[in-house]
């Protein structure tokens, strides 16, 4: 086995998933609050909650929960309230001006 099928192997599983969890998401979620708390979104500023975060998450894990936190405040961002509800009411209500019914 040669090193790329190493780490197809061992990539996506995080060595079999053996890692504490409670322990994961406490340091995951206390590093997020930090950050959030810092005002400029600096994860350097929070280290000994990073060093907790990287010390007890496997890569993968990691990976995947910061590309979901990014997608959620962008999602935050771009999607209000009332921008949903205008779209859903939009969509819901029919119109006749996509056709031309003269």
């Amino acid at each position: 086995m040669n090193l790329s099928d190493d780490r197809f192997f061992l990539m996506g599983n995080a060595h079999g998933n053996i890692f504490n969890r409670k322990l994961c998401f406490q340091a995951r979620d206390a590093l997020f609050q930090c950050v959030d708390e810092s005002g400029n979104g600096n994860k350097y500023r929070c280290p000994d909650q990073l060093y907790a975060y990287e010390m007890w998450c496997p890569v993968d894990f990691r990976r995947v929960h910061s590309q979901m936190r990014l997608k959620e405040k962008t999602d935050a961002q771009l999607y209000d309230a009332q921008w949903v509800a205008r779209v859903n009411r939009e969509k819901q209500t029919p119109s006749d001006q996509h056709y031309n019914l003269v």
